[in-house]
């Protein structure tokens, strides 16, 4: 989305902000309304760290503003641009900008034109300061993306001479895996682990009745139960109509269904509401193998 600078003559500006042709997206920068209204939250998040940058070019972004940059999921609203404040005291909250100081010099780069963490010490500092759900999506992200292992994540955090966040860190980086295809499959795969369900296979083929394969999301072999995280990219893949790509998904539930012991769907509201998902995966014939995790859970859903 291209963002506008205010010019010192700012007299149109002024008169296409009262027309409501334009939107300011922080002191001096601009864009389109009409391209401003028609994007998602998370985009919105990224344009204001991108006129941040044309603000403060020195400025080290981090955090969740610098995976933003990267093109990693973020798990919630996002109220606060997050840099790296020059000195200790500069730690604070001004406006929404939130510094922070961090004892170890961290590996910088240039990425879309500003200056922030490189990847793997983005998700290091996440994994730091966030609820684990935030670093663990991050995490599985930059591995599915590729250069990178949980191994090299661990050593970045193991390597920084702070203590502070480092034990906390750890299970997020060490439990990161490339295999969930979203946020919200590492969301699903954790709330069930947290409930304290035994731990699905995850993208698994499968045999169906019609003798075909197909991938599903999460598969309880022991049980011969199939799951799927529901979320909208499923019915409209392949630049087919929503309606034709409702129906396909329809044929190949029920050509799973004759191949399985059970078969459960859940969308983002039982994320939200944890409570959601236990009763479908109680529904389902799934019973608890550990003690749920409800500080966890409860802590996540206050942040969705």
């Amino acid at each position: 989305m291209p963002l506008i600078r205010r010019t010192a003559n700012g007299t149109r500006f002024d008169h296409a902000l009262r027309r409501g042709d334009l939107r300011r997206i922080r002191s001096g920068i601009y864009t389109r309304a009409d391209a401003w209204d028609s994007l998602p939250p998370w985009e919105r998040y990224l344009a204001r760290v991108h006129a941040f940058a044309l603000k403060r070019p020195h400025a080290v972004l981090t955090n969740e503003s610098a995976a933003a940059l990267w093109g990693l999921p973020l798990v919630g609203s996002q109220p606060h641009v997050h840099a790296i404040a020059p000195r200790s005291g500069d730690a604070r909250l001004t406006g929404d900008v939130q510094w922070h100081h961090l004892v170890d010099r961290l590996e910088v780069v240039t990425a879309q034109r500003a200056t922030v963490t490189d990847p793997i010490e983005t998700v290091v500092n996440l994994a730091r300061c966030r609820h684990p759900a935030v670093a663990r999506v991050a995490a599985d992200a930059l591995l599915r993306i590729g250069d990178c292992t949980s191994d090299a994540l661990l050593h970045a955090n193991e390597a920084r001479s702070s203590k502070r966040g480092r034990a906390a860190a750890r299970w997020p980086l060490s439990t990161a895996t490339p295999t969930p295809e979203s946020a919200f499959e590492t969301l699903s795969l954790l709330v069930i682990e947290w409930l304290g369900f035994e731990t699905p296979d995850l993208q698994i083929s499968i045999r169906a009745a019609d003798g075909a394969e197909y991938r599903v999301d999460f598969f309880w072999r022991r049980c011969g139960i199939i799951g799927e995280a529901d979320g909208r990219a499923k019915y409209v893949m392949d630049g087919r109509a929503a309606e034709e790509a409702v129906w396909a998904e329809k044929l190949r539930e029920d050509a799973l269904r004759g191949s399985a012991a059970g078969f459960v769907r859940w969308t983002w509201d039982a994320i939200r509401r944890p409570e959601q998902l236990e009763q479908i995966l109680r529904g389902a014939g799934l019973s608890e193998v550990r003690a749920p995790q409800r500080e966890l859970l409860r802590m996540l859903a206050a942040i969705l």
